[in-house]
C-alpha cells in the first residue's frame, strides 16, 4: 500500500498560501473563495434531463455559474467566446473565461529601520473549453395563425404553413447553449459543482455496462444486425470498438438502432 505524498489538509494549505501570495488575499479572505467554489451543491439545484438512449442526466443551470462566479470574483470575471461553427448538426463554441489579478507593491519595515519592497506583477488567470449544442429543429409543421389563434388559410383555402417540419427553430438561442456549456466546463475547472459534474464525467468514461451492452445486442438484433455485424456497425459509426466506448455513447448508437428498426418495417 503507498501513502500519500500530502495529505489533503497539507495541499488545502498550499492552496491557501498560493492565494495569499499571488492574490494577495489574506488567510480568511483565501479560505472563503475556496468555500465559495467548492462549496457542496444544494440539491434544490440540481436538475435532470433526459438522454439520448434512455436514461437522465444531472445538471446545473447555467445561471447558477454566473451567481457562484459573481459571489467569488465580484463580477470583476469576464467570458468571451472567440470561436463558433456548426457541424453536423451541432453548434460548437470555444469559451474564454478570465479573472485579471492587479498588481501590487509590499513594503515590510523591521525593527532595525530596514525596508523591503516587493514588486508583484499584474496577471490573468485564463480557463478555456469547449461547448457544444444541438441545432433544434421543428418537429413538424406550424400553422400561421391570426391574432384570436384561429389559423390562417390562402387564397386556395389551405392552412398557411409558418414553419416547416425541419425548419431550424432559434439557432441563436443555440449558440448561447453551446456558448453556456463553454463556460460551465471553465467554471468546473476552478472546483465549481464537481461533485455533480464529476460524478457525470466519471460515469460517461467508465465504459459501457453489461446492461448497456445488452440492450445495444437486443436493438441491433430488432434492426437485422447479429453481434459480428452489430459490433462493426459500430466501428463505422464511431471509430472505436464498442469495449472503449463511453456510456453516453452506447446510449447514442441504441436510439440509432432504435430509429434503424423502425425505418425497415
Amino acid at each position: 500500500m503507498t501513502s500519500e505524498i500530502v495529505t489533503e489538509e497539507q495541499a488545502a494549505q498550499y492552496r491557501l498560501k498560493y492565494l495569499q501570495k499571488f492574490m494577495g488575499l489574506s488567510e480568511e479572505e483565501g479560505r472563503s473563495l475556496v468555500a465559495i467554489l467548492t462549496q457542496e451543491t444544494p440539491k434544490e439545484q440540481i436538475l435532470e434531463r433526459p438522454i439520448r438512449g434512455g436514461g437522465k442526466a444531472r445538471y446545473v443551470p447555467g445561471f447558477r455559474f454566473i451567481q457562484r462566479f459573481n459571489d467569488a470574483f465580484g463580477f470583476l470575471w469576464s467570458q468571451e467566446f472567440p470561436e463558433a461553427f456548426e457541424r453536423d448538426g451541432q453548434i460548437v463554441s470555444k469559451g474564454r473565461w478570465s479573472l485579471q489579478i492587479p498588481g501590487r507593491t509590499i513594503t515590510k519595515r523591521y525593527p532595525d529601520g530596514m525596508e523591503e519592497t516587493v514588486r508583484f506583477d499584474g496577471f490573468s488567470v485564463i480557463k478555456e473549453h469547449w461547448g457544444s449544442a444541438e441545432v433544434k429543429k421543428y418537429a413538424q409543421d406550424i400553422l400561421a395563425k391570426d391574432r384570436q389563434g384561429k389559423p390562417l388559410k390562402n387564397s386556395q383555402g389551405q392552412p398557411v404553413v409558418r414553419y416547416k417540419r425541419g425548419d431550424v427553430m432559434d439557432l441563436g438561442n443555440d449558440y448561447k447553449a453551446a456558448s453556456t456549456d463553454a463556460m460551465k466546463k471553465c467554471g468546473t475547472e476552478l472546483g465549481m459543482f464537481l461533485d455533480v459534474y464529476g460524478q457525470r464525467e466519471q460515469s460517461e468514461e467508465s465504459g459501457p455496462s453489461d446492461q448497456q451492452l445488452q440492450s445495444f445486442y437486443f436493438r441491433a438484433e430488432k434492426a437485422g444486425m447479429d453481434k459480428e455485424k452489430a459490433e462493426a456497425w459500430a466501428v463505422e459509426q464511431t471509430g472505436k470498438q464498442m469495449k472503449e466506448l463511453e456510456q453516453q455513447a452506447v446510449l447514442g448508437l441504441v436510439a440509432d438502432l432504435i430509429d434503424l428498426a423502425k425505418e425497415q418495417k
